[in-house]
């Protein structure tokens, strides 16, 4: 150790120049950490739940709901422009277990003609508590006047563009599906799978069409699922694992899944490829600099092997040299990196006016022991080169 800290007083330069080296690395990669990782970590939690969301049915080639006089009825169950069969609950169940599906929802979508509008009327039944129907069809938050969905078998929401082209007001009664229907709010839902022109809760709508409208149909439990999955990534493997146990149903989805995951798995990587990239420069750094302190010394190395110092003492001096070295370089690397930090965020410092840096903790041990890991790495050079020249030839080739 003695011999250590004389090496570190004679040549103080190259020693100051060792640490620096792990300082700015370390100080770099914690300083790219703090605004990617935050920036990373809240751009990947809205893109994961990106286009998270599917319908399923089964398509048909007829409506398979009639009125009780046995004439064939106006209205048919849909879903995505086509009559659709009706669905049982224990296919919601079976669609529930697979693994990644986060939610799961009945939905029952009826369309008619009405004389009165003189237009197609498509009325959804939802399960307003379901993160399902928020994504799928419509939630609270799409209202914009009036009030939402209450337990009212009367009460309905519409679209706003439905509303508009038939100049719709909350509060108006409408004469559709064999009931007065009280406007109570207007929701505008945005670009959703399972879109209507009114909505209601399930419960009311099975209401409406078996006890008002006589509609003659096996179940009425729902006619559309509404899937909601974790995460937009396994989006694909969730389809694929729902087609092979049933591959009798229908999936629709606005695919915008597919590019939110491209671009999670280039954000990921991106990351990973530059710290990669930073480490690996660490090594080269560090590596040079334990050459060239090798060959600075390697007159005086070959002495002290010919005096009887051991190939192992040697390489010891060397790895223990390199160790000190990183790891003074990463903790003052830290330590500056932990005040430039609350400095940036006291003054509200920011990257182009947008990215905060935001400390990020738990990267502190994984950078001490990247750079102590460098350190090794680096040591291995020079003590190769060590074991591979006879002290003679160190001698005459200073010489």
């Amino acid at each position: 150790m003695t011999y250590i800290l004389k090496e570190f007083r004679r040549h103080l330069w190259r020693t100051v120049a060792g640490i620096s080296g792990y300082m700015i690395a370390t100080l770099f990669i914690l300083l790219v950490l703090s605004v990617s990782r935050p920036n990373e970590n809240d751009s990947i939690g809205i893109l994961k739940g990106t286009g998270t969301h599917f319908i399923v049915y089964i398509p048909s080639n007829a409506s398979c709901c009639v009125s009780c006089d046995n004439e064939s009825s106006d209205g048919s169950l849909v879903a995505e422009g086509v009559y659709t069969l009706m669905l049982n609950s224990d296919l919601l169940t079976s669609i529930k277990e697979i693994e990644g599906v986060r939610d799961a929802a009945p939905y029952l979508l009826y369309r008619i003609f009405d004389e009165n509008l003189k237009s197609e009327v498509s009325l959804g039944g939802i399960d307003t508590n379901s993160i399902a129907t928020k994504n799928n069809v419509c939630t609270l938050t799409n209202l914009i006047s009036g009030k939402y969905l209450s337990g009212n078998v009367d009460e309905i929401v519409a679209e706003e563009s439905f509303a508009k082209a038939h100049g719709l007001r909350v509060g108006d009664t409408l004469n559709v599906y064999a009931s007065k229907l009280k406007l109570a709010g207007i929701v505008n839902s945005g670009i959703k799978p399972g879109k209507a022109d009114l909505y209601a809760p399930i419960e009311n709508v099975r209401t409406i069409l078996k006890e008002r409208m006589k509609c003659i149909s096996p179940g009425f439990d729902m006619n559309i699922v509404l899937v909601e999955v974790t995460d937009a990534r396994i989006q694909n493997r969730v389809i694929s694992q729902l087609k092979e146990k049933m591959s009798y149903l229908s999936v629709s989805s606005y695919n915008c899944y597919q590019p939110a995951s491209e671009v999670m798995t280039i954000m990921e990587g991106t990351s990973t490829v530059l710290t990669i990239l930073i480490f690996i420069f660490l090594i080269i750094f560090s590596a040079k600099t334990q050459l060239t302190s090798l060959m600075e010394r390697f007159r005086e190395i070959g002495i002290l092997k010919s005096l009887g110092w051991s190939n192992s003492k040697l390489s010891f001096q060397i790895l223990f040299i390199s160790i000190i070295q990183s790891l003074t370089g990463a903790l003052l690397g830290v330590l500056f990196g932990l005040l430039l930090i609350l400095l940036m965020k006291n003054y509200q410092i920011r990257l182009f006016n947008l990215m905060e840096f935001q400390l990020q903790y738990n990267s502190i041990p994984v950078l001490i022991v990247l750079s102590l890991t460098g350190g090794l790495i680096a040591s291995v050079f020079p003590i190769i080169k060590l074991y591979s020249t006879k002290a003679g030839d160190m001698i005459n080739n200073y010489m």
